[in-house]
């Protein structure tokens, strides 16, 4: 969720050059940074659909999940039951994902994103939809104890997890917000796939460009986030970070929810590697939780 996402044309990122807890930056101030760099993508996500999307999601069989890499996803999901169930998605970006899980069959969404003109527009999409979800403008880690318990699924996708420095904090909302016995399910990015972002190409094999693995940042784009109609354009700071796959299972495991199936693919979610040797890397997972208790 998905959130981003890696991006269509070719970025490179660069070292953030404010360190947090330095005084000059706080988690705050940085989520506010985000806010306005993803409010100012939005505008160019949504020049680059046209109409689209509110056209789209008028026709009641209308789904975003048509990628060649949503096949595995789909199957996935034929294997849970949302008849009847309340659904989430964290962050939701503009809502498609989320309009469009509710086609499996679930009675409400809630979806929650820190843009407000991606908020906006998911609940445009709403309307034209005619589905029962909701659109909520907040930090994720400031979600309100009112939806405590609430959901029997939340979905993470792909392009998510970066804008989070402490997963710990991230999947403690996560475990607090679903019921017991509910699900999660992460269709992720995979952390190796971010190698590709710097400029290490297999091809030539650049090892001088390879990054750290263990190295976190923040990282910040200078290009923009345009990952719909690839146009670079003088973006406002942002601030991501890397995260390993052992930080993403202690992190889900911390929140009490069991790890019930992982699975890694050669399937490219966002950046177009069209090159085979591409193939021969692990480009996206798909993770699937259940937090501790009855099951639905």
């Amino acid at each position: 969720m998905f959130v981003l996402i890696l991006l269509i044309i070719t970025r490179k990122y660069c070292l953030f050059k404010k360190r947090l807890g330095g005084g000059v930056m706080n988690e705050k101030d940085m989520f506010e940074s985000n806010r306005a760099a993803w409010n100012q993508a939005t505008e160019y996500h949504q020049k680059a659909r046209g109409n689209s999307l509110k056209a789209g999601f008028e026709n009641p069989d209308f789904t975003t999940f048509d990628r060649d890499c949503d096949d595995v996803l789909i199957s996935k999901l034929n294997q849970i039951d949302f008849n009847g169930r309340t659904i989430s998605q964290m962050p939701c970006n503009n809502g498609r994902e989320l309009l469009s899980l509710m086609k499996f069959g679930a009675k409400e969404a809630i979806g929650f994103d820190i843009s407000d003109a991606a908020v906006a527009e998911a609940r445009q999409l709403a309307e034209r939809a005619k589905l029962n979800a909701k659109f909520v403008r907040t930090n994720i880690l400031e979600i309100g104890e009112e939806y405590n318990g609430r959901f029997d699924f939340i979905y993470i996708s792909e392009g998510s997890l970066q804008w989070f420095s402490n997963l710990n904090a991230y999947f403690s909302v996560v475990g607090r917000l679903l019921k017991q016995g509910g699900s999660v399910l992460i269709f992720e990015i995979h952390p190796f796939a971010y190698f590709f972002e710097t400029g290490f190409d297999p091809e030539k094999q650049s090892l001088n460009d390879f990054p750290s693995y263990f190295k976190k940042g923040p990282f910040g784009y200078k290009d923009g986030l345009d990952y719909v109609g690839g146009v670079s354009y003088e973006a406002k700071e942002c601030y991501w970070f890397m995260h390993t796959m052992s930080d993403i299972f202690t992190a889900v495991l911390k929140c009490d929810i069991e790890i019930t199936a992982f699975d890694e693919y050669n399937l490219e979610m966002a950046n177009h590697l069209e090159a085979e040797m591409y193939s021969k890397f692990p480009l996206s997972y798909i993770l699937t939780g259940q937090k501790k208790g009855k099951v639905f």
